[in-house]
């Protein structure tokens, strides 16, 4: 196994890679190409840097975007349709802030790189949001939010996972309706992590309501984890306790 850690977009991504065919400098290259993508779409999608694309789009300086910002504000509008406005970047009104989403986007085009290059097992992690190369069960591990440092139990994962909470980034997440939070963590299984990175947000913002919504969509399970330690979870949410 190989692993590599990358930093960008205010978070960590782990590179993790299985694959006894390829040498090491194969692996090495192909994450590498892998980072440079990130870096690239970071400098694309960044709040903070003046350059970026979303900055100067904010301030009204772009009249027409870029293919991959189309994109990603098709993906952010999908979003925001299937969780019922509890996922919107345009909640601040004239700032679009796509950060809940474009991490999960991301790692979904890094991890294409790794499978284009022929890479036959491993993941990317972005701050625990998680795609894998299919064709094998990974089983990862799901944080305490009251025990930094320690699992509350494991998934097994066939493609993607995303999680969510103040753990990780601290109390991030407003209610885009006001309303009061106590989910304090989010685990969202399924198949795109695009999709799944936006809904653990709003799984955060939204709580038993998003995770109704989550039981009615094909191919989607989800657990939340309430700041009174209760945990619910859609009917097939496949959890083993730690």
């Amino acid at each position: 196994m190989i692993s590599n850690v990358h930093h960008a977009m205010g978070t960590v991504f782990t590179f993790l890679i299985i694959d006894e065919e390829k040498s090491k400098s194969q692996i090495e290259a192909a994450i590498s190409f892998a980072c440079a993508e990130i870096d690239r779409l970071d400098n694309q999608f960044s709040l903070w840097k003046q350059d970026s694309e979303l900055t100067l789009f904010n301030r009204g300086e772009i009249e027409h975007p870029s293919p991959l910002f189309i994109e990603v504000m098709q993906e952010c509008e999908r979003a925001k349709t299937i969780t019922a406005g509890h996922f919107d970047p345009w909640a601040l009104g004239k700032r679009f802030d796509p950060t809940g989403l474009v991490k999960g986007w991301s790692a979904k085009r890094a991890l294409s790189i790794l499978i284009e290059a022929g890479i036959q097992g491993g993941l990317v992690n972005a701050g625990g949001d998680i795609c894998v190369v299919p064709g094998r069960i990974y089983t990862i591990g799901v944080q305490d939010p009251f025990k930094p440092g320690e699992l509350l139990g494991v998934v097994d994962v066939t493609e993607a996972v995303a999680t969510s909470g103040s753990y990780e980034r601290g109390d991030h997440i407003t209610s885009v309706k006001g309303l009061p939070i106590t989910t304090v963590a989010a685990t969202v299984l399924g198949t795109d992590l695009t999709r799944l990175d936006a809904i653990a947000t709003a799984l955060i913002a939204g709580g038993a309501e998003v995770l109704g919504m989550v039981t009615k969509m094909r191919g989607t399970e989800a657990m939340i984890v309430k700041s009174d330690g209760s945990m619910l979870a859609s009917p097939n949410f496949a959890f083993s306790k730690g």
